[in-house]
């Protein structure tokens, strides 16, 4: 039992000799070609995340940059809609100045949280050289309150608006600088002379009303 004994410890051991000069290295370095890859990719990934930033910049700057002419068109299509909604309307008289003109049309009142008739005041202020827009809503004109007022229109250095009637005793069309009497008139002109990029341009729009005649 002592030599069978003693054989299969030496036998072990020599497996475990064996095993131990076999055992395989886990530990593993970069090759060369692993690190010309990656420096490669790395300018390459780097070039991709530059030029993805540099389009965002761009593109928020052309969102975010003014166009010219691009307010005086937003100011005409309101001007326009407003004084096309307008009609006659007991409480709210047609005013109209050379310089400012009043009219009852459809606004849309924060205050009482809902489209309803109120009246709309377009003036201009030659101190300052712009356009505003005052809206009034049934609390403002009957508690004799000053409405909600906007700047539309800036760098305007002069603004003219003219009134068109028909005159039935003469039968002919006239234009006129300030409306005096009764109704709304056929249509409504505005002259504006607008300062654009060092330059002073001159827009005329005519805006007919509907309801009028």
């Amino acid at each position: 039992m002592s030599v069978l004994g003693s054989r299969l410890s030496n036998s072990s051991f020599c497996f475990s000799a064996k095993t131990e000069q076999w055992k395989p290295n886990t530990e593993r370095a970069f090759t060369l070609i692993e690190l010309l890859i990656v420096s490669v990719m790395i300018p390459i990934i780097a070039f991709a995340i530059f030029s993805s930033f540099n389009n965002g910049i761009k593109i928020w700057q052309r969102i975010n940059k003014e166009v010219p002419g691009e307010d005086l068109n937003i100011f005409f299509d309101k001007f326009s809609m407003d004084l096309r909604n307008s009609f006659e309307f007991s409480g709210i008289k047609f005013s109209g100045k050379n310089n400012e003109v009043g009219f009852a049309s459809i606004v849309n009142s924060q205050r009482m949280d809902k489209i309803t008739i109120g009246e709309v005041i377009y003036s201009y202020d030659d101190k300052n050289f712009l356009l505003a827009r005052e809206q009034k809503d049934f609390s403002h004109i009957y508690g004799n309150k000053t409405g909600a007022a906007r700047q539309l229109l800036k760098g305007v250095k002069s603004a003219r608006f003219n009134y068109y009637f028909y005159d039935a005793q003469n039968k002919e069309y006239f234009w006129q600088d300030e409306w005096l009497k009764e109704g709304l008139p056929l249509s409504v002109r505005i002259e504006l002379e607008v300062e654009q990029a060092n330059r002073i341009n001159k827009f005329i729009r005519t805006i007919d009303i509907p309801v009028s005649g």
